[in-house]
């Protein structure tokens, strides 16, 4: 009877080591490792003024390509770039406003030239092993080849729509949003269950919780909750936009994609 109690006493103590296991979360890659990056995003913006209500909607697609440089002590040196590019805005009043893809370029157009411009020009980032943008560099050059594409050469128009792109495309405006793609695991080791924190900053302001659900079958799972905030100009009308988000990000536990 004594062994028996022995026994139990082991395999319970197994068991909860098992179920408290940590791991180690984050992208584990390789130099020369290269790899691609689908976003498709839908924003429908709904605004009601004085009993007429005007809906805009946005349709975007991006197309990103990645390759492993070197490790460093704190993460990656990676280079990037736009292999494909596109944006789809309408509103229930004017119609289409705007609809253009980068790779279909159409001569004359002057915002399919631009777009035209972001294609496979290279940049350069700089990631943490959990996901955090640390810098990119190579955004105001960027910025200048789309400019470029259009054949825009007056002093004043330049000025402008380096402004305007820049909100999205400098070095800094870059980092904010590719960060959104990849900074979702924690800095130290969690278990199942854990949850963590961290935030996003920039035009799209964000408060991320997010909790590892499981690790089974080559595959880590974890949920998220995200309170975001946005600020945005259609059409003139600045707007503050917040609202919830609900999260599920699944990804290989080779490298961490």
């Amino acid at each position: 009877m004594r062994y028996l109690h022995k026994f139990c006493f082991i395999w319970v103590v197994f068991i909860t080591i098992g179920a408290q296991a940590q791991h180690n979360l984050g992208y584990q890659l390789e130099v020369g490792y290269t790899f691609q990056v689908v976003q498709n995003a839908k924003q429908l913006i709904t605004q009601k003024l004085e009993g007429t209500e005007h809906e805009m909607t946005n349709d975007l697609l991006g197309l990103l390509e990645f390759k492993v440089d070197s490790i460093t002590e704190t993460g990656y040196a990676m280079t990037m770039m736009f292999k494909d590019f596109g944006l789809t805005s309408s509103s229930s009043i004017q119609g289409t406003l705007m609809d253009v893809k980068a790779s279909e370029l159409v001569e004359g157009d002057i915002m399919s030239e631009i777009f035209h411009g972001l294609l496979n020009y290279e940049l350069r980032l700089k990631m943490t092993k959990n996901g955090a943008i640390i810098a990119v560099e190579g955004g105001e050059g960027l910025i200048k080849k789309m400019i470029a594409s259009a054949g825009i050469e007056d002093e004043f128009t330049v000025k402008m729509m380096e402004k305007s792109l820049g909100k999205d495309f400098s070095s800094n405006g870059l980092a904010k949003s590719f960060e959104q793609m990849t900074y979702f695991y924690p800095d130290g080791q969690v278990a199942v269950g854990d949850t963590w924190e961290n935030t996003y900053e920039g035009k799209l302001a964000a408060n991320n919780t997010f909790t590892l659900e499981k690790i089974e079958n080559g595959t880590t799972s974890i949920s998220g909750e995200r309170a975001v905030t946005m600020d945005t100009d259609e059409s003139g009308s600045v707007m503050t936009i917040s609202g919830a988000q609900e999260m599920l990000i699944e990804a290989t536990t080779t490298t961490g994609l």
